[in-house]
């Protein structure tokens, strides 16, 4: 299998299940958009081409010890410390990177492919610049398919409460002794409380 994030993800879900002929066929091509379609139940396309660009882009970009943990459906979310940017247009758009700032800090170090040692002006341009990747593939992705989308700049917010009215998915990512979370709203207005 290609998709490494995904690898161990499938086999902890799956556990002790036959897989079916489709399944086995998705695992064997390692393709990020196949194993998506076939191994996670997501509530629409938006979310599922969501998903997709930021697994290739974390995988492209991040530790090769990054793996999905879980997926969760939620109305909010309490964090710590999110990055986060919006896109706007033909659908309403939300993309956060949340943990406290150790886990942040080692995510920026893993995107920098360098060692950071404090959150600072480094740190913070490489969490806007992943958080751009992932949304940079998303919108291109939805160009493609005649849905216009406009990005605004990703802002950083400590003790932030996100919500939504239908709800948003966060998946939780483990990277060697770090985790960190990535929160995803597609065609859904999303609401910041401090």
């Amino acid at each position: 299998m290609q998709d490494k994030i995904l690898r161990k993800y499938i086999a902890k879900s799956h556990a002790g299940n036959v897989f079916s002929d489709s399944e086995l066929k998705a695992i064997r091509q390692g393709d990020t958009e196949e194993l998506v379609d076939t191994f996670l139940d997501l509530n629409n396309d938006y979310y599922k081409t969501q998903v997709q660009c930021t697994l290739k882009s974390l995988g492209l970009f991040m530790d090769s010890d990054l793996e999905l943990d879980n997926v969760v459906y939620e109305n909010g979310y309490k964090g710590q410390f999110v990055g986060c940017q919006i896109m706007d247009g033909d659908i309403d758009v939300f993309l956060g990177v949340a943990g406290d700032n150790v886990q942040l800090l080692k995510v920026a170090s893993a995107y920098a492919q360098e060692e950071l040692e404090e959150f600072d002006a480094d740190a913070y341009d490489a969490l806007c610049e992943l958080i751009n990747v992932i949304n940079g593939a998303y919108a291109t992705k939805l160009g493609d398919k005649n849905i216009e989308v406009t990005l605004h700049p990703p802002v950083f917010y400590k003790n932030i409460q996100v919500e939504a009215e239908k709800g948003f998915y966060i998946m939780s990512f483990k990277m060697s002794d770090n985790g960190f979370k990535v929160i995803m709203a597609a065609d859904d207005k999303i609401k910041l409380i401090a």
